[in-house]
C-alpha cells in the first residue's frame, strides 16, 4: 500500500476530482479564517495590528498548503483503498539508467555490501540465542526434566 502512495499517481479523471476537492477545502479554510474569524473586518476597520500583519497573514497562507496537501493525500489514501486500479505509476524519467547504476556499484565496493550482510547475520543470531534466553520459567523446568 505505501507504494502506491509513493510511487503511483491517480490517474487524470479522478485526478480532477481530488485536486477540486482540495481546493474546495482550502476555499472552506481561507472563509473560516478571514470572513468567520472577522480577519478581513479588522483589516478594513483598522483594527489590525502590526502583529496580525507579520504572524497572521503567513500562518493563514502557511496552513493553507498544509491543508490542500492533507486533503488530497486524504482523497489518495480513499483511491489506493477503494479503487486501486486507478493508480498510475510515475514516468520513468527519473529512473537511474544502466551505467549509472553500474557507476553506483563502481563506487560502492563489496566490503560494503559484505559489512551490512555480516550485520544482518550478527543480529538475527542474537536474537535466536534471546529468544531461548527468554523462555518462561515453566517452560525452563521442562527442558531441563527431559
Amino acid at each position: 500500500m505505501f507504494d502506491l502512495f509513493r510511487h503511483y499517481r491517480i490517474e487524470a479523471k479522478l485526478n480532477r476530482y481530488a485536486v477540486l476537492f482540495s481546493l474546495s477545502v482550502v476555499l472552506a479554510w481561507l472563509y473560516f479564517s478571514f470572513i468567520e474569524k472577522s480577519f478581513i473586518g479588522k483589516i478594513l476597520s483598522g483594527e489590525a495590528l502590526l502583529v496580525d500583519f507579520i504572524l497572521g497573514l503567513p500562518l493563514i497562507f502557511m496552513f493553507t498548503v498544509i491543508i490542500y496537501a492533507c486533503a488530497y493525500w486524504f482523497c489518495k489514501w480513499l483511491v489506493i483503498f477503494f479503487l486501486p486500479h486507478a493508480m498510475v505509476p510515475y514516468s520513468l524519467k527519473n529512473q537511474m539508467t544502466e551505467e549509472e547504476i553500474k557507476h553506483q556499484e563502481e563506487i560502492l565496493d563489496e566490503s560494503d555490501w559484505q559489512d551490512n550482510d555480516k550485520r544482518a547475520d550478527h543480529f538475527t543470531e542474537t536474537d535466536s540465542t534471546q529468544n531461548k534466553e527468554s523462555k518462561p520459567h515453566s517452560q525452563k523446568n521442562h527442558d531441563t526434566a527431559d
